[in-house]
C-alpha cells in the first residue's frame, strides 16, 4: 500500500508541473504562430477568426512536439520541489530506496508515454489535416474538397476521388466518375496513378461504362490519363483543331494539400513505407519519419529518467531557476542532436532507424550512468 501511495504522490507532482510547463510552452508557441498567421489575413477569405481557428487546431501538434521537453522541465521542477522541501530526504530516511523512487518515476513516465502516443496516433493527424484544409481553402489556393473519404477534385465533366497522396505525388485508390446531364456515364477505379512526363499513368484500372441499355466492365493493366480521355469525348482548344485534355489533378494542387510525413500517424507511415518498398521506390524519408514517430513517445520516458540525477545530486541546493536552465539546455541539446542526425541520415544514406534512435539511446545511457552515481 505504501508503494501505491508513493507512486501516486510522486506521479501527481510530476504530472501537475509537466502539464503546467506544457501549457505554458504551447501557449507561447501558439501566440507566435498566430502573429505569423496575421501576415496572411485579408488574402482570399482568410480572416482573423480563421487564423485563430487554424492555430487552435494545430495545438495538438505543438503539444506533441513539445511534450518531451515539457516533461523534462516538469520533472525537474516537480521532483526538485520535493527535494527542496526535504520530502525526498524523509522518504529515504523512512526506508524508501532510490530504486523505489525511480520505479515510481518510471511508472509515471510509461503513463505519459502512452498518453502522447495516443495523441500522436489519433488526435494530432486529424487536427493537422483539418487545419491545413481550412487554411488552404480560405486562402483560395485550390478548388477541391478533402474529407473522411479522401480528396475530391473536379476535372471538366469528371469528379475525381483520391484516397491517399504520397510525398512523391503517387496517388492511391483513385476513383473517377464522368457525368453527362447529371447522369453517370462512366466510373473508373485505379489502384494507383504516377506522374510521368507531364501526364498521369493509371495502373490496375477497372472501367465501368453505363448507357440506357447495358452496363459493361473492362479491366486495363495501365493507361495514361490523356490516352484514356481521348477514348471518349474531348474538348477542342478554342480557335484551333488541337485537342484539349483536362488534367486529372494539378501537381500544384497536390503540393498544397499533401500532408507532411511528420503529421501522419505511425500506422499510415508504415503503410507508405511498405508500399514504396514493394514498388522499389525511395522510402528513406518516410522510414525516417516513421522511426522518429516511434522514438518520440519513448523520449518522454528518457527525459524523465534524465532529470533524476540532477534531483538526487542536489536535494537541498539549487533553486527553480537553476533547474529550469538545466532543463532548457538538455532539451535544446536533444532537439539539435536529433535534427542533426536526421538530416545526416537523409544526406548520407544512414539507417533511418539508427539516426532516429541513436540520440534516445545516448541520453538513456547518460541518464543511467548519472542515476548510478547519485543514488
Amino acid at each position: 500500500m505504501m508503494l501505491g501511495t508513493l507512486d501516486r504522490y510522486i506521479g501527481r507532482s510530476i504530472l501537475l508541473t509537466s502539464l503546467l510547463v506544457l501549457m505554458t510552452l504551447v501557449a507561447l508557441a501558439s501566440i507566435f504562430a498566430f502573429i505569423s498567421e496575421l501576415d496572411d489575413v485579408g488574402k482570399g477569405s482568410y480572416t482573423v477568426g480563421a487564423a485563430a481557428q487554424y492555430v487552435f487546431l494545430t495545438i495538438p501538434g505543438k503539444a506533441y512536439l513539445l511534450f518531451a521537453p515539457a516533461v523534462l522541465l516538469g520533472s525537474l521542477l516537480g521532483l526538485g520541489a520535493l527535494a527542496s522541501n526535504s520530502e525526498l530526504t524523509v522518504m529515504r530516511a523512512a526506508g524508501v530506496s532510490g530504486g523505489r523512487i525511480i520505479r515510481a518515476v518510471v511508472i509515471t513516465g510509461v503513463g505519459l508515454m502512452l498518453l502522447i502516443a495516443l495523441v500522436g496516433e489519433t488526435i494530432m493527424p486529424k487536427a493537422e489535416q483539418i487545419a491545413e484544409e481550412l487554411r488552404l481553402t480560405a486562402l483560395e489556393k485550390r478548388l477541391s474538397v478533402k474529407g473522411t473519404r479522401g480528396l475530391w477534385v473536379k476535372s471538366a465533366d469528371r469528379f475525381v476521388n483520391i484516397g491517399t497522396v504520397l510525398p512523391d505525388f503517387t496517388l492511391l485508390d483513385v476513383s473517377i466518375h464522368r457525368f453527362n446531364d447529371n447522369t453517370l456515364q462512366e466510373a473508373i477505379s485505379a489502384a494507383r496513378a504516377r506522374l510521368q512526363d507531364d501526364d498521369w499513368l493509371l495502373e490496375d484500372i477497372e472501367i465501368t461504362s453505363l448507357n440506357d441499355t447495358q452496363l459493361t466492365t473492362e479491366r486495363v493493366e495501365s493507361m495514361t490519363w490523356q490516352s484514356f480521355v481521348r477514348r471518349n469525348t474531348v474538348t477542342r482548344t478554342e480557335g484551333s483543331d488541337e485537342v484539349s485534355v483536362p488534367e486529372l489533378v494539378s501537381a500544384d494542387v497536390l503540393k498544397s494539400i499533401s500532408a507532411s510525413p511528420e503529421s501522419l500517424s505511425a500506422r499510415h507511415l508504415y503503410d507508405q513505407v511498405r508500399y514504396l518498398k514493394d514498388n522499389q521506390l525511395d522510402s528513406r524519408r518516410i522510414e525516417l519519419a516513421f522511426w522518429v514517430k516511434i522514438a518520440s513517445p519513448l523520449s518522454t520516458l528518457v527525459m524523465l529518467m534524465l532529470s533524476l540525477p540532477f534531483v538526487f545530486a542536489s536535494q537541498r541546493s539549487g533553486g527553480a531557476g537553476q533547474k529550469i536552465f538545466i532543463g532548457i539546455m538538455l532539451g535544446i541539446i536533444y532537439v539539435l542532436l536529433n535534427r542533426l542526425l536526421t538530416q545526416l541520415a537523409l544526406a548520407n544514406g544512414l539507417s533511418p532507424a539508427l539516426s532516429a534512435l541513436l540520440p534516445l539511446v545516448g541520453f538513456l545511457v547518460v541518464a543511467i550512468i548519472g542515476i548510478k552515481r547519485t543514488t
